[in-house]
């Protein structure tokens, strides 16, 4: 992957020649070892004395934010959680022989508070290190004559918009949350904050990405770096998302229009695989979490069915999101056998080379792609079904159908008029194009709570075809109760801080 290695050796260069102070200084703050996201106490008053005196200071500290995103950060990498947040509870991902108890229940529809898959202190120990650049960053003007006003104005842009981010997948997966926008770097400041209402918390990410969009650059210095780092139009693409899961349908068809007016352009389906999800940071790329040696990520043990055993698809997916049927073993969606995912149900796209090739543990390099141009483009058309232009809604659907080789068999024919047909055909094309990429619970969350909840529906036949039968009484009714849909606030955090109260489904 030679554009992820680019982007992966310039930054450790960078963050190699300031190791002997500026490293430390950034584990200070990220607070390593700590049991609890709000225990991030540093060395008192060294940070602020001693670190933000220089640009590249404020540029190796924003690196430390996305070095947190690639990493074991806090026990886990946060590609894993938000391929777990995203997918296992929507019931495409089926379970293997290396799954955990903790994984084994959610599927059994036993979440607990004990459970370590509600484990949230790795986004919110990103969150911290962006919150030191926007607070602390500005100051390095005084000190360094060299740095620019629109450097600095990016760099605390950047760090806006990966808060955001972090703060979505988080009101996505709990509701309401702690809100923390100020940096903790010294023992007089608050560890102990309490929830946020989800709705406050939307306003903020929409007010990060609003200020993050007129400074932000639009382009970074290599392909790489446009890829691995927050731009423009990376802002566009969450905003897009943000503005969907508040059902603003305008201003999501208005973001999502700035992307499409971008750089970008859809990959040849012959190379889907090979440039989207082998090489990484393609034409279609919008954002993505890098990885390069010596970094390797999660996926291998994740995905591959040698080692580790963790997760597969379900057969439905093969036979009913994608269409095939063994009686037309030669009708098949291009997408799907040798390219998302085999026959066997192994999940394909981040660990196969090619149709026949896998990847070994040693170069599992993959990149974890946030955001592509298909899933925008797709964002779009979900937006357009629900503001009266269904017509241009069904046009996007058909390029990239006919980008991904989909067959006959799921084509549907909706009426353009009818938004809650729109939409549904939408969400079926985005469980194809988007296949376990951290998308799929979202997805039928964000669709089923549409009007408030009218397509509940979604969520229950999920369940109904693959849920386990000796559990799937206890998983619908719990599905039915819509305060079951945000996971529970875990019990280290809730220990640690006193301020913080369960979410109310766990109550009970």
């Amino acid at each position: 992957m030679p554009g992820s290695n680019q982007i992966t050796k310039n930054e450790t260069m960078m963050i190699k020649k300031y190791i002997s102070y500026s490293l430390f200084a950034l584990l200070l703050m990220m607070g390593v070892g700590c049991d609890s996201w709000l225990d991030q106490r540093p060395i008192n008053g060294v940070v602020k004395q001693d670190f933000w005196k220089t640009k590249e200071q404020v540029r190796s500290a924003l690196m430390g934010a996305y070095a947190s995103m690639n990493g074991n950060y806090r026990g886990y990498h946060l590609a894993e959680r938000m391929f777990v947040w995203g997918e296992l509870r929507g019931y495409m991902v089926a379970l293997n022989t290396g799954a955990s108890f903790d994984e084994i229940q959610v599927i059994l529809g036993n979440i607990q508070s004990t459970n370590r898959i509600s484990d949230w202190s790795g986004f919110y120990g990103t969150i911290n290190l962006c919150n030191n650049v926007i607070d602390n960053g500005p100051g390095a003007l005084d000190t360094d004559p060299t740095f620019k006003v629109e450097d600095l104005n990016n760099y605390v842009a950047e760090a806006k918009a990966i808060r955001a981010m972090m703060y979505f997948y988080l009101v996505r997966s709990f509701g309401d949350i702690p809100l923390s926008i100020e940096a903790v770097d010294s023992d007089e400041d608050q560890l102990t904050i309490p929830k946020t209402a989800r709705a406050e918390v939307l306003q903020q990410i929409v007010k990060d990405l609003e200020e993050a969009e007129p400074e932000i650059y639009a382009q970074h210095e290599t392909n790489a770096d446009s890829k691995g780092r927050m731009t423009r139009y990376a802002v566009n693409a969450l905003q897009a998302d943000v503005y969907l899961w508040m059902e603003n349908y305008e201003a999501a068809a208005t973001a999502a229009d700035k992307v499409l007016a971008g750089p970008y352009a859809l990959v040849r389906q012959e190379n889907w695989l090979q440039e989207i999800f082998v090489q990484g940071n393609s034409q279609e790329s919008i954002f993505e979490i890098q990885y390069a040696a010596p970094q390797s990520n999660p996926f291998y043990p994740m995905f591959s069915t040698t080692i580790g055993r963790r997760y597969l698809a379900y057969p439905s997916v093969l036979e009913e999101t994608f269409g095939f049927s063994i009686d037309s073993p030669e009708d098949i969606d291009l997408r799907s056998i040798d390219a998302t995912l085999k026959s066997s149900g192994e999940i394909w796209k981040y660990i196969g080379l090619g149709p026949n090739q896998r990847r070994e543990q040693t170069d599992s390099y993959a990149n974890w792609i946030i955001y592509r141009l298909a899933d925008v483009m797709l964002m779009k058309a979900e937006a357009l079904s629900q503001i009266g232009r269904g017509e241009e809604a069904l046009e996007i659907v058909a390029e990239i159908r006919e980008r991904g080789g989909a067959i006959p068999e799921t084509e549907e024919n909706p009426s353009a008029s009818s938004a809650n047909d729109m939409v549904r055909y939408i969400l079926r094309e985005r469980a194809r194009e988007l296949a376990f990429e951290g998308k799929w619970w979202f997805d039928l969350l964000r669709v089923s709570k549409m009007n408030d909840y009218s397509n509940l529906d979604l969520l229950l036949n999920a369940a109904i075809v693959n849920a386990p039968e000796t559990n799937l009484s206890s998983i619908l009714n719990q599905l039915r109760d819509t305060r079951s849909h945000y996971l529970p606030i875990y019990n280290v955090e809730l220990n640690a801080n006193p301020l913080l109260e369960q979410n109310p489904y766990y109550l009970k």
